[in-house]
């Protein structure tokens, strides 16, 4: 897998966006770290829930982050609007590797890495992942 520059914009195949709100600033008047984390969230949420429907119910099977990875890259301010490009990098049997940009007023202000994993919610552990939805992901991704 090669890089992909995660600031620029046209490395992304879904895109969705949220706004900046009071409550996610620091005492110093800029985006708190724990608002990137949920702005990452946001764009995972919004991402997997339209294009695999049911995957996020909390029942049977379906998506858990295994990892998430933060690069805190400058400050953003309220008030704003955040728009979080998604792309899928890898899509191995159980897991897959959802790369995000987060960016307002034109610049990126933080990239993400998310580990997902399929998995049975009620037994609490992995299960292969079926072939339609690698096929679904598939059309999301970007080799280079």
């Amino acid at each position: 897998m090669t890089v992909l520059d995660l600031t620029d914009e046209s490395s992304f195949t879904y895109w969705c966006e949220d706004k900046i709100r009071f409550a996610d600033l620091d005492t110093y008047g800029h985006l708190n770290n724990v608002a990137y984390a949920t702005f990452a969230e946001s764009g995972r949420v919004d991402f997997l829930s339209e294009v695999i429907e049911g995957s996020l119910d909390g029942e049977g099977e379906g998506w858990v982050i295994a990892k998430l990875t933060i690069n805190f890259l400058t400050s953003a301010y309220y008030p704003g609007n955040v728009k979080i490009g998604n792309v899928i990098r890898r899509i191995g049997n159980s897991s897959v590797i959802c790369e995000q940009g987060l960016f307002t007023n034109g610049k990126c202000f933080g990239t993400c890495e998310s580990v997902l994993v399929w998995a049975d919610s009620k037994n609490e552990v992995s299960r292969p992942m079926p072939e339609h939805i690698k096929a679904i992901l598939r059309k999301y991704m970007k080799n280079y």
